[in-house]
């Protein structure tokens, strides 16, 4: 068993961007998983602790700008204490919390829990094991590694593993550049240059104060099977599940924030948080690694067409394709590179105001399909189902986080506060679900 995992690991250009907002507001992530049985507390915390060392997490150390490594908390079981959410406070309002609370220096940057929701109305008690993090360590694959182990430990102690994680040793260039990624940096350099003019007709988001950056989580379920067919319908049509979730969300964002619209800016976009390891020749060595691999793109749909579902549905699946086979997500770094030098000197203030001008986007979105994971092995019994939750920050002041695994499929909605009244954020969360329930009800729903 290793103890410790004491390489020394490159902070990419996502990373620093996002250590950068960590510092205007708590740019934290979730992952929660619903199990079917509750396991005894002492087991659940004796397979958390065991978890963090044998893969080597820990606090972590920052020795530059460059660089991080986390220490081992091996013998300092004090240090990642597995805290049960008070009664009646609830999964959302535990999460809502959770995403706006700091961490500190001196702790480990994952926060794990134990909730309970008790029976109530006729529905049975459910039960969620999760941890809170800080978003800039880890990405979602990164994170569902760390929740395997601690799941399996308990559950099913013979396929754990007794190897350290691997940290990451290059940067993005070295992992998604133009040779790895596969693209041209003369091509996206010009992409560059035309999403930035295109972006100009985009609007952009009223502002309620500079420092109120709170956000909430509100979680959404459909009924179990219709994601089945959905998936299907949009097979069928030449579409993907994304592009669907894109075009519901347009047409919400349009209805419900407080989208600035002048004869120059009427159109409205939209951007996708991209997991880049399946994209890079590098994609088996990277299976192993806890890091941070995301890119984004993003798309713009022109005020005619929001009014208009197929067309609208047509022309964001046109760009996403045209995204895949150009390399987008993975050249995003060159906007990531090119933010982080403007930025780097600004103010708190200054850097959301460059944002929400130079970027400005109504929601993003991160979908992620769970069903080909491990978590599938286990699902529905004792595992029924798995949250992920995103945070806002400065690009985006809404993000859903779809998650299917098998037949389940719910959506989580994040929203900042001083945008949105929590009773239009409820609406849109019913509507999103409401929206994907009909369209799974009608085969002709995308002609």
């Amino acid at each position: 068993m290793s103890s410790s995992n004491s390489s020394i690991a490159r902070l990419n250009v996502f990373q620093r961007l996002v250590r950068q907002w960590d510092r205007v507001h708590p740019y934290n992530a979730a992952q929660v998983l619903r199990l079917s049985v509750l396991p005894d507390h002492p087991s659940l915390q004796a397979a958390w602790y065991e978890s963090l060392v044998v893969l080597g997490l820990g606090t972590v150390r920052t020795d530059d700008r460059r660089h991080f490594s986390f220490q081992s908390i091996s013998g300092q079981r004090d240090a990642c204490a597995l805290p049960q959410v008070p009664p009646g406070l609830g999964l959302e309002n535990f999460l809502s919390l959770e995403m706006n609370r700091p961490f500190t220096e001196k702790e480990v940057p994952l926060r794990p829990f134990v909730l309970i929701e008790p029976e109530s109305n006729g529905r049975l008690a459910r039960y969620f094991i999760g941890v809170v993090y800080q978003h800039w360590i880890a990405d979602s694959e990164s994170i569902r590694l760390l929740l395997r182990e601690w799941f399996v430990r308990v559950f099913d102690p013979g396929a754990a593993s007794q190897q350290p994680l691997q940290l990451p040793r290059t940067g993005y260039w070295g992992l998604f550049g133009p040779r790895p990624g596969r693209w041209h940096l003369d091509d996206q350099l010009l992409r560059l240059l035309q999403v930035t003019i295109r972006l100009r007709s985009v609007r952009k988001l009223r502002t309620f104060g500079d420092n109120d950056y709170n956000m909430r989580f509100l979680l959404r379920r459909l009924p179990d099977g219709e994601i089945v067919h959905l998936r299907a319908l949009a097979r069928d049509k030449g579409v993907t599940l994304n592009d669907l979730f894109l075009g519901v969300m347009a047409q919400l964002c349009d209805e419900y924030l407080p989208l600035r619209q002048t004869h120059r800016r009427r159109d409205l976009a939209l951007g996708t948080i991209v997991d880049l390891r399946s994209r890079s020749k590098n994609a088996q060595s990277l299976a192993n690694t806890f890091g941070l691999f995301l890119g984004f793109a993003n798309v713009i749909c022109r005020s005619a067409d929001l009014r208009c579902w197929p067309r609208l549905v047509r022309d964001i699946a046109r760009q996403t394709r045209h995204q895949k086979n150009t390399g987008s997500a993975e050249s995003s770094a060159l906007w990531m590179w090119l933010a982080l030098s403007l930025t780097r000197i600004m103010k708190p203030n200054e850097i959301y105001h460059f944002y929400r001008r130079r970027m400005p986007l109504a929601a993003g979105i991160s979908n992620v399909n769970l069903t080909h994971s491990w978590a599938q092995k286990y699902y529905p019994q004792p595992l029924y189902e798995y949250i992920r939750v995103s945070p806002t920050g400065p690009m985006v002041p809404m993000v859903f986080t779809p998650s299917t695994l098998g037949n389940t499929f719910h959506v989580a909605m994040t929203y900042r506060c001083s945008l949105i009244t929590a009773e239009a954020a409820q609406e849109m969360a019913d509507r999103f679900v409401q929206r994907l329930t009909e369209l799974a009800a009608t085969d002709d729903a995308l002609l």
